[in-house]
Order: structure tokens, then sequence, then C-alpha cells
């Protein structure tokens, strides 16, 4: 597995990760942001050093993930596998969503 590989996949199962916590009941908004802001930052890392949208290629791999079946979902109490399915791929979606705005459009003004 090659250095790319291997920053994309970390930063996947963060998010996933936090996707199953937040489910769960967990607040996780502000280690969400904070997540967002070191992926970001180390995508610049890795720009400078090898050519590549690294962040980019983390929104697409997180979006991939969000559509991947979890054999046994989390359950909040009285729900169904399918609420659950919607929530996760809806949060994972936030956070390509988030991955795919510059950081300096973000900067407060």
């Amino acid at each position: 597995m090659g250095e790319e590989e291997g920053f994309i996949r970390m930063y996947v199962r963060d998010f996933a990760h936090l996707a199953s916590r937040a489910e769960a009941g967990a607040d996780v908004e502000e280690a969400l942001i904070r997540r967002v802001g070191e992926a970001q930052s180390h995508a610049q890392l890795m720009d400078r050093r090898k050519q590549g949208d690294h962040l980019g290629a983390v929104a697409v791999r997180v979006r991939e993930e969000a559509q991947r079946v979890i054999p046994r979902p989390i359950l909040r109490e009285d729900d169904d596998p399918e609420a659950a399915r919607v929530r996760r791929i809806s949060f994972l979606n936030r956070v390509a969503d988030l991955l795919e705005v510059p950081a300096s459009a973000k900067a407060p003004a």
C-alpha cells in the first residue's frame, strides 16, 4: 500500500468511525470539524510533495464508503436498519461535502 492509499484509508476509517459514534448518540460535531481541518492540512502537504488531489480522493472514497452495506448497523432504540443506513449515508455525504469545500472558503471573513 502506498503513502497516498494509506492517507486515504486513514481518513475514511476515521470518518466512518465518527459516523458510527454519531449513530450511537455521541455528539461528534466538534471532532468532525477538527478532523476535516486536519485532513485539509494534511492533504495540502501531500499535494505539495506529490502531485494530485488528495483531499478530493478522500471525498470520493468517503462517498463510496457511505454506500457500503454494514452487516450489523448500530441501531437506536426502536429503530430499523434502513433508517440507520440512511443516517449513515447522510452523515458521510456531509463529510464529503465538507472536504470538497476549499479551506479558504470556510475561513471567517
